[in-house]
């Protein structure tokens, strides 16, 4: 088994409890636009950045679906939302980061969100302090499954991606650590993993903190 020196995780789904909170936001605006959109149809693009979303909506609505006019009122109404109720993390995130650190393991942050949102939301959650990279959606070309983004954390890092962990529970977050050579572990939040993806990850947790055992089953073979 590959030695892990680093963590890479996501944000949305992961770290932060945001994806439910994002597709009622979703459902808000879309009620002035006589469209619908259910759980089925916002898995779709979870993990995918900005352009990906667009283009996944539109596949999904048409060419005509107002999607920046549209994403502009329900980030609004997301971070009304924010400021309102705080962020929540997910269960388990700061005992597993600080084990993480007293391991003396790198720590990534990789997320398709745009970099001002993402700095806020981890600020707020007291995470981005105990990381020791961050890249966004809005610093790459391409969205997950693409591996760039996970490569350009490696890089910020300074660590070989095949020396890497990557945490995602997104399909498309899956696939993307597959093709970069980073071992995956899948924790579920929103969607359930295809059999297809569920071949490109090393583990499934049920839970975050799970990984913890992941890293020392790792260490030990």
């Amino acid at each position: 088994m590959k030695k892990v020196d680093a963590v890479i995780f996501d944000m949305d789904g992961v770290l932060i409890d945001s994806e439910r909170i994002s597709l009622k936001c979703y459902q808000e605006v879309l009620k002035d636009y006589q469209y619908e959109m259910d759980e089925k149809i916002y898995v779709k693009f979870i993990g995918r950045n900005v352009e990906g979303i667009k283009e996944a909506l539109q596949e999904e609505f048409g060419k005509d679906f107002p999607f920046d006019e549209i994403y502009k009122k329900k980030s609004k109404l997301a971070l009304e939302f924010t400021d309102k109720n705080g962020v929540k993390i997910k269960p388990g995130v700061h005992e597993l980061l600080d084990y993480l650190n007293n391991e003396n393991y790198k720590i990534a942050v990789a997320t398709s969100t745009r970099r001002q949102r993402a700095l806020e939301l981890l600020e707020r959650a007291k995470i981005k302090g105990k990381v020791n990279y961050i890249v966004c959606g809005d610093q790459v070309e391409n969205s997950k499954p693409d591996p760039e983004i996970f490569l350009r954390a490696a890089e910020g890092l300074n660590v070989k991606p095949n020396n890497c962990l990557v945490v995602e529970d997104s399909d498309a977050g899956i696939t993307a650590a597959h093709a970069a050579s980073m071992t995956g572990v899948h924790v579920p939040d929103m969607k359930i993993l295809d059999d297809k993806t569920k071949k490109l990850a090393f583990k499934i947790c049920k839970e975050l903190v799970d990984v913890k055992s992941v890293l020392e089953e790792i260490k030990e073979n």
